[in-house]
């Protein structure tokens, strides 16, 4: 390997044009190849951002090119099959989140890692966001205390029922499933989860979720892609234990109702979480080593809590899920 990582990213729509563009602002990494279904989409991002190939075909281009690593930003649910791929050929993926659209699918590709001699780093950009590392810190010391609760909210504006195919839990939610698994660890089992929609139907609706182990924390979510602008309310989190609570709002502040009482003053800064994130992506290539900020058993209980949540909207009654 080269002073510079060779990086080959599938997908360049949203989310992978957000990939390349900070690709591109790095020292570290060659943007050696760039593929997406819609030609013209790749073509205008190597044209926008720079890189040595284009392709309509993910897995064509990572057998020819041999990347060091492949970003995959392309839809949900063809991530298992790429990133499958190119585990296949011993190739590192970072793959945006969800990782794969069921727990079965999900399974799949910890099959696949098994087997590679290469790994799997899911792309959960809020574990790199140093705000959010900076909450989670307080909310698991004596600050705080024995954790009792999680509750999260995460609304979008309206236009996100009509530009997503994928369902607001795996799409939006997802993000605080994950926060509440780095936050409290994932729930021992059986874990009951109760989940509601309002109108049902339609993602153009508010979902909320509570899950609940045995044991453990309490997770209270809620999601609503009800806006009808783009102004919504803040994402905002709050931890509550035995001693107290923090709650992080992330247009500035993390509150801290503890034993020692006080607000801080933060700037969630999501360029900069993701250009931790491939950081991290390219030490972990570098060294052969895979990820420790975000582990893909950690991504996988992630979409088993989230499975539950969709099996609950459907069932129209609470779903156990075993441990």
């Amino acid at each position: 390997m080269g002073d510079r990582v060779r990086l080959a990213v599938a997908g360049a729509g949203a989310f992978g044009r957000e990939h390349i563009r900070m690709l591109a602002a790095s020292s570290d990494v060659e943007i050696v190849g760039i593929a997406d279904a819609n030609r013209a989409a790749a073509e205008a991002a190597a044209r926008d951002f720079g890189a040595t190939e284009i392709a309509s075909d993910a897995n064509e281009m990572t057998s020819r090119l041999k990347p060091d690593g492949l970003i995959v930003a392309t839809p949900g649910p063809t991530h298992v099959a790429i990133a499958g791929h190119a585990l296949g050929l011993g190739i590192p993926v970072l793959v945006e989140k969800p990782v794969a659209m069921t727990p079965a699918d999900a399974t799949a590709l910890v099959e696949a890692e098994g087997t590679s001699a290469s790994f799997v780093m899911p792309g959960h950009v809020l574990r790199f966001s140093e705000p959010h590392r900076r909450f989670v810190e307080i909310a698991r010391s004596d600050d705080v205390g024995p954790i009792l609760s999680v509750t999260a909210r995460r609304h979008r504006d309206d236009s996100h029922a009509v530009r997503y195919a994928e369902d607001p839990v795996v799409m939006t939610m997802i993000h605080d499933i994950d926060l509440a698994i780095w936050i409290a660890g994932r729930p021992d089992g059986p874990i009951r989860v109760a989940a509601s929609r309002r109108p049902q139907g339609t993602s153009r609706s508010e979902t909320l979720a509570t899950v609940q182990g045995e044991t453990g924390a309490i997770w209270r979510l809620a999601t609503a892609w009800v806006f009808t602008t783009e102004s919504c309310p803040s994402d905002r989190i709050e931890v509550v234990g035995e001693r107290g609570s923090v709650e992080l709002d992330v247009d500035g502040r993390i509150s801290v109702f503890g034993v020692k009482p006080r607000t801080i003053g933060v700037t969630v800064d999501y360029d900069a979480a993701l250009a931790t994130e491939h950081s991290h992506f390219v030490d972990c290539i570098r060294s052969g080593k895979p990820p420790t900020a975000v582990t893909l058993a950690e991504a996988v209980a992630g979409l088993s809590v989230a499975g539950a949540v969709l099996a609950s909207l459907e069932g129209g009654g609470a779903t156990v899920v075993a441990d």
